[in-house]
């Protein structure tokens, strides 16, 4: 299962035109792909020596820089918020036999989450000293489910859950019982859109420049709390074969079951809830934006076979709220490490590469952190 299996159109650097079996090398799958990197098998004959490469190799060129997210994230600070939670208060007002519970983590802050477990989505944060009244427990008394603070409407009192670990208790009274919260992050009817724009940069490409739409949605029920998500990616006019995925998703903590974007970043489509703080918003209107955390510019690097690698640097953010991917750039290039006609190359760069920018452009069912363009 992989995102994109893109032709690879480019007949390669220069400094790898090779014996007569390279046509055939060529046309093996490529691994371009919005999502991840697979590695893909080089056909007979791929791996011919040096000494088969037949025209004068270039010099080599330096490699350009990273790609950056600067033009497409906009300053937190241009935004606000749509719908705040209230702040806690360290004194509330407690009525008669009211037990509170008071955070105690020692400097660090506690999640509050929609059911009393790990595996259930984060809600909201609270800090050290923080007191909450006490709503009630769950049935081992491992779990407190505490009421978040009113926000000044007439509407039923929002609550959250805490690791009893986390708190300590103060007042006298009765903790009653309460069943668990049968919330979930993300839902069956799940639906996101991305947009793909995939450009190469090489005079030996036959397609220089292609689109595409990623739809992911959710047409079967979740098994043992996980989602199946499946992914579709469909190339404008055809310019490359159209592939299917699916990832399974935890429906609580938004997290993909494999964890494969702990060690690559072409992966991360589901980060799970909080990927980080954020830093910047995605606009997704002239009003509206998704607060996101971008990360980068990361690096992953294949060996490809024949004294080549192929690098992947972009970068990648994220809504932080459930932690679904909402932008993503990488560039790819093809390094060189071998010798030729006399001449040592360590990762030569000849000039060859391609580009992607993947952008998130309709949601449902996806609870996304949402900002509105500030006056």
């Amino acid at each position: 299962w992989f995102l994109n299996r893109v032709m690879n159109h480019i007949t390669a650097p220069k400094s790898s035109r090779r014996t007569a079996s390279f046509p055939v090398c060529m046309q093996r799958w490529g691994v371009i792909s919005p999502l991840m990197v697979v590695v893909v098998a080089l056909l007979s004959g791929c791996a011919a020596s040096a000494a088969g490469i037949q025209a004068a190799a270039p010099p080599a060129v330096d490699v350009a820089g990273s790609p950056t997210v600067t033009g497409v994230i906009q300053p937190l600070a241009a935004y606000e918020p749509i719908s705040p939670l209230p702040t806690p208060t360290a004194t509330p007002e407690a009525a008669e036999e009211q037990v509170n519970v008071v955070i105690n983590t020692q400097g660090l802050r506690a999640n509050l989450r929609n059911g009393p477990g790990t595996n259930f989505a984060i809600v909201a944060k609270a800090n050290p000293g923080d007191v909450f009244p006490l709503v009630g427990q769950n049935e081992g008394g491992t779990w407190f489910q505490l009421a978040l603070p009113s926000s000044g409407n007439d509407e039923e009192v929002e609550t959250a859950w805490i690791s009893a670990d986390l708190v300590r208790t103060a007042g006298e009274g009765e903790i009653p019982v309460v069943e668990a919260s049968t919330e979930v992050l993300l839902m069956s009817g799940l639906n996101a859109q991305w947009t793909v724009d995939w450009t190469c940069n090489s005079e030996r490409c036959q397609i220089r420049e292609c689109s595409a739409e990623v739809n992911a949605t959710v047409n079967r029920e979740p098994a043992n709390n996980f989602l199946p998500v499946e992914h579709t990616v469909t190339w404008a006019d055809e310019c490359f074969s159209t592939d299917a995925w699916t990832f399974e998703v935890n429906e609580y903590t938004g997290e993909e079951r494999t964890g494969e974007a702990e060690e690559n970043f072409l992966y991360s489509y589901w980060l799970g809830t909080e990927p980080g703080q954020a830093n910047g918003v995605f606009p997704l209107d002239a009003t509206t934006g998704v607060a996101v955390y971008c990360s980068g510019p990361h690096s992953v690097e294949i060996e490809e076979g024949g004294g080549w690698t192929t690098i992947y640097e972009g970068n990648t953010c994220h809504d932080v709220g459930t932690g679904l991917l909402v932008y993503m750039n990488y560039t790819k290039r093809w390094l060189y490490t071998g010798d030729y006609d006399g001449k040592t190359y360590n990762r030569a760069y000849f000039g060859d590469s391609e580009k992607l920018e993947q952008k998130l452009a309709t949601v449902e069912n996806v609870p996304l952190e949402l900002l509105k363009k500030s006056k």
